[in-house]
């Protein structure tokens, strides 16, 4: 994935055009290249805080979506629970 998401961004670079296909694979929530880096860079840290301070912004974000994510399942995960 990461090799695809560098060669269509260099396309870009390079001013040409892509497939509308790409377009939306590189926009879409199912382009997990920066979501695995991130998580990669935090499990390799030596301890989570430190991991996070040595992110950058966008960096960053990746991980406040994450955390979005996380708390709908559990929100999810917590309804089903309580119908049982």
């Amino acid at each position: 994935m990461k090799t695809k998401k560098e060669k269509l961004e260099a396309q870009l670079a390079e001013k040409k055009s892509i497939s509308s296909q790409d377009e939306k694979w590189l926009d879409h929530n199912t382009n997990l290249v920066d979501e695995q880096l991130v998580l990669e860079a935090l499990e390799n840290a030596l301890d989570y805080e430190r991991g996070l301070e040595r992110l950058d912004g966008g960096q960053k974000s990746v991980v406040r979506r994450l955390w979005e994510v996380a708390g709908d399942l559990a929100k999810m995960v917590g309804k089903k629970r309580k119908c049982m």
